[in-house]
């Protein structure tokens, strides 16, 4: 089903892809559309592969190499080689174009070989969205139009960027392996946590908070989509609590506190089994899980400190923050837990290694 799924990206030339085509529309389509009455259940079983919520293999490796643009949408469609679709980046240009539904060959013209944008939106931009038009041109002036050259969908696991069976089979078996909510769901449940803070760790999982790249995706207004913290690229869940240069130290000091040195997701699901399970928790595993969600939901609340009340996030402060909440956890719920605060601070190593 991954190779149909892949041959009708990637052969747009071929007849029986035409034929799909004229009969349930193309390429976006398949993407974005939805099933109505009618449809073969082939094609509904495909699509329902290509859109299986707990395992985006697909959707998350498949990108297109712009060549004249005449088979990609320029909005909708995954084409500067990121995870997010330039609706997705930048929804607050999208909401004001008047160029919704056009492909990448409609979007411009040649003048003598060179391609020129030509966009068009509603209205005039205000001041505030100056800065990111800006970005928004400088980021689709770095990809080349090539009059005579074809689109080709990139399978983004091999080099080659060919898909293959086997690749397929093993994204699926590693994340069949990862993506196990009702095991990862069990597990936070089972924790010496408040049911609100397993709340938010659901959200966080679930990718339900309100980053900013999510409220533009809802279509909230806002004027900007950096992150709160460092204001240097844009503020999603893999971003925020892993990646940012204020927030990822503070992964690194819990490393070095269980005794472990390597990589670490950026994916939230991918993070907490690599943290939690990853360097062979076992005698600690409840205790490790519960720092994990003690720190993300410090860096949720120091954030949101920063946002609506003006308070400077202080890696240090944050850090400080989470210790005393994975202490109060277990202090609250395990009535076996004795261990003072300030032997429990000094010596929070030897309870998670």
């Amino acid at each position: 089903m991954g190779s149909w799924i892949w041959a009708f990206a990637s052969e747009q030339h071929q007849l029986w892809v035409r034929i799909l085509t004229s009969k349930y529309g193309g390429w976006s389509e398949f993407q974005n559309g939805s099933d109505k009455r009618g449809f073969s259940h082939w094609w509904r079983d495909i699509r329902n592969l290509y859109h299986q919520s707990d395992c985006g293999i697909f959707k998350d490796n498949l990108a297109w190499k712009v060549g004249s643009g005449k088979n990609i949408k320029f909005w909708t469609d995954n084409w500067l080689g990121e995870q997010h679709t330039l609706q997705q980046k930048y929804n607050q240009l999208f909401l004001i174009t008047r160029q919704q539904k056009d492909h990448i060959s409609q979007m411009g013209h040649f003048n003598h070989n060179n391609w020129r944008w030509d966009m068009r939106w509603r209205r005039n931009l205000f001041d505030h969205e100056s800065h990111l038009a800006v970005q928004f041109m400088e980021e689709i002036s770095s990809v080349p139009i090539q009059r005579q050259v074809n689109d080709n969908m990139l399978w983004l696991v091999e080099s080659n960027g060919q898909y293959t069976t086997r690749s397929a089979y093993s994204l699926c078996m590693n994340t069949t392996l990862v993506y196990s909510d009702g095991n990862i769901f069990k597990t936070i449940w089972q924790l010496k946590i408040p049911p609100r803070t397993v709340i938010f760790c659901w959200r966080l999982l679930k990718n339900r908070l309100p980053t900013k790249v999510n409220l533009l995706r809802r279509n909230a207004i806002t004027q900007e989509d950096t992150c709160s913290l460092c204001g240097c690229v844009q503020e999603d869940v893999c971003h925020l609590f892993f990646n940012c240069k204020l927030t990822n130290g503070l992964w690194w000091e819990s490393m070095r506190w269980v005794r472990v040195v390597g990589p670490l997701s950026i994916t939230p699901v991918h993070h907490f089994y690599q943290f939690c399970d990853g360097f062979g928790a076992n005698v600690n595993h409840s205790t490790r899980c519960g720092w994990w969600v003690a720190l993300t939901s410090s860096i949720w609340q120091h954030r949101n400190h920063l946002i609506f009340q003006g308070k400077p996030f202080d890696p240090c402060k944050v850090m400080d923050h989470a210790i005393f909440l994975a202490w109060s956890w277990l202090k609250a719920k395990d009535k076996k837990f004795s261990t003072t605060f300030h032997y429990w601070s000094s010596n929070i190593s030897n309870f998670l290694a």
